[in-house]
């Protein structure tokens, strides 16, 4: 008999959930790959309604965590690697105005608290006005690719699609979140051998903006909880893989 998932509670991480939020990226990430306590600290104090956190509501765990920042469209027309696009600005203020969302990091070992987690930041977005969400993606079937096909083309294998849908595993369960868009393929982008170091960066349109008028006046709690029916009606229809970090090899 399959185990029933626990019940996850969300809310804004905190400078104390650092303990924590180590603890959840050292069972997921290597040490070259997972972040630090000054990293965490970082993008709590410059941006702390952009971070969230899904914990075990009977035992108090953190099950997944998601870090995102201000971005603008022009941000990504110059090649940058994962550090780059993750550093925060301790001077913008999270109330500053920005078009867009970046991605910066998603880790879980509960596939439904990562749903709930993306399900409220997409909420949040269309309240804010966000109208993209970029984030970086490993490419977890690339180096399977390339020893079958030496000398194969990286930017058309992340192109590629069967059914309409991308051939690598991770672009193809982010393209069934709304990440459609390939927006680059950059090499030495992250440590992930699999993806022989390369990433690439993939854009959503945040859906239903018609929507912004009413959601201002929802608080984030309301927000919250209505985000936690989204793993009710998206994970009967199937095992979703475990979430990572989005922006480094979810990221």
């Amino acid at each position: 008999m399959t185990p029933r998932p626990p019940r996850v509670v969300t809310r804004c991480l905190r400078l104390g959930d650092i303990p924590a939020l180590l603890d959840l990226e050292h069972k997921q990430w290597t040490a070259e790959q997972a972040a630090t306590a000054d990293a965490f600290k970082a993008r709590i104090t410059a941006h702390p309604h952009l971070c969230s956190g899904a914990f075990n509501a009977r035992t108090g765990e953190l099950l997944a965590s998601l870090f995102c920042k201000p971005t603008a469209e022009g941000d990504w027309t110059a090649p940058k690697d994962w550090e780059a696009n993750a550093a925060v600005d301790p001077g913008c203020s999270d109330s500053q105005k920005a078009d867009s969302l970046f991605g910066i990091s998603l880790t879980s070992v509960e596939p439904g608290a990562a749903l709930q987690l993306i399900a409220f930041q997409f909420l949040a977005a269309v309240k804010r006005g966000y109208r993209h969400v970029y984030l970086g993606s490993p490419m977890p079937g690339l180096a399977r690719h390339l020893a079958k096909h030496p000398g194969a083309c990286v930017q058309r294998y992340a192109r590629a699609t069967r059914s309409g849908v991308p051939i690598d595993p991770q672009l193809r369960y982010y393209y069934h979140k709304g990440f459609r868009q390939l927006v680059a393929v950059r090499d030495n982008y992250f440590p992930h051998e699999a993806s022989c170091n390369y990433g690439a960066i993939l854009r959503a349109t945040v859906p239903r903006a018609w929507l912004r008028p009413f959601l201002l006046a929802v608080p984030d709690a309301a927000l919250r909880t209505l985000a936690s029916l989204a793993p009710r009606l998206a994970l009967p229809a199937g095992t979703v893989p475990r979430d990572k970090r989005v922006a480094k090899a979810s990221g």
